[in-house]
């Protein structure tokens, strides 16, 4: 499991969530959360991060290392 994936699960099981719930809340299906959570999605949109940090209540910043985050709004323009 990369980092991302793991602070993803670590926030969905401290917020008592299923991967259901944090689908149903953040609008992100369960199989794209279930494949960010193992590593099976290298490189998720910035978009599906927003929505998955708003719904455990913190920030993309809190999910990726600043270099990585960095890197990724780099590539979407």
């Amino acid at each position: 499991m990369t980092r991302l994936g793991n602070k993803i699960k670590e926030l969905r099981e401290k917020n008592k969530m299923t991967i259901k719930e944090l689908s149903e809340i953040s609008g992100v299906g369960q199989s794209t959360i279930s494949e960010i959570e193992t590593s099976k999605a290298k490189n998720p949109k910035t978009e599906t991060l927003a929505k998955l940090a708003k719904a455990l209540n913190v920030t993309v910043n809190d999910l990726l290392p600043e270099e990585q985050y960095n890197s990724m709004k780099k590539e979407e323009k």
